[in-house]
């Protein structure tokens, strides 16, 4: 081992090799972040997350003041919060509330960052292990990215995938699919 170290020691650069060297290893440090940042916008991490952390205030109030629950506890409302191409984030609202469920499911609203409401829907959050209720899906219309939204069926394994994108000023459901799943347990 001491012989190794002895060899590194008598390695010696002349100047240009060490600007050389200095040179490669920030390119190298750009090109892994910029690779980084890249993919990190096309793959966005989607998470629910408190309404109080990610909507910004004035916002929250506008969105709460339209709906009629007066019990509904602020603290209980998840947000995914979804960039889009030049068009602000939207804001998924999960609101957590007996009150805004049923049979069929709670309600889930999605909003633009002007507090504009661009789909409302009724969705049951128990879907199978490693089943999403939402995800984002790569095709962008008008700058907003389109939606899937995964529910299980009355079918045994059977889910349904039904997508909505974005066209002159809402989500309009354009597909519907039926995929084999597990069933929740």
């Amino acid at each position: 081992m001491q012989q190794n170290i002895y060899i590194i020691s008598k390695f010696k650069l002349n100047k240009n090799q060490v600007i050389a060297l200095f040179l490669f290893i920030i390119v190298m440090i750009f090109t892994v972040s910029a690779l980084h940042t890249s993919l990190s916008k096309n793959n966005p991490r989607l998470a629910w997350e408190s309404a109080e952390i990610v909507v910004p205030q004035s916002l929250l109030k506008q969105i709460l003041s339209q709906k009629s629950t007066r019990y509904l506890d602020i603290s209980s409302i998840k947000v995914m919060r979804i960039s889009s191409q030049d068009t602000g984030n939207l804001y998924i609202f999960d609101y957590g509330s007996p009150q805004l469920c049923g049979v069929g499911g709670c309600l889930y609203s999605v909003y633009n960052p002007k507090g504009k409401v661009l789909l409302e829907f009724i969705a049951n959050p128990y879907l199978p292990p490693k089943e999403k209720l939402l995800q984002v899906s790569e095709i962008v219309n008008q700058g907003f990215p389109c939606l899937n939204i995964t529910q299980s069926t009355d079918t045994d394994k059977l889910l349904s995938q039904t997508e909505f994108c974005y066209q002159q000023g809402k989500y309009i459901r354009l597909n519907q699919d039926f995929v084999s799943g597990g069933k929740n347990e």
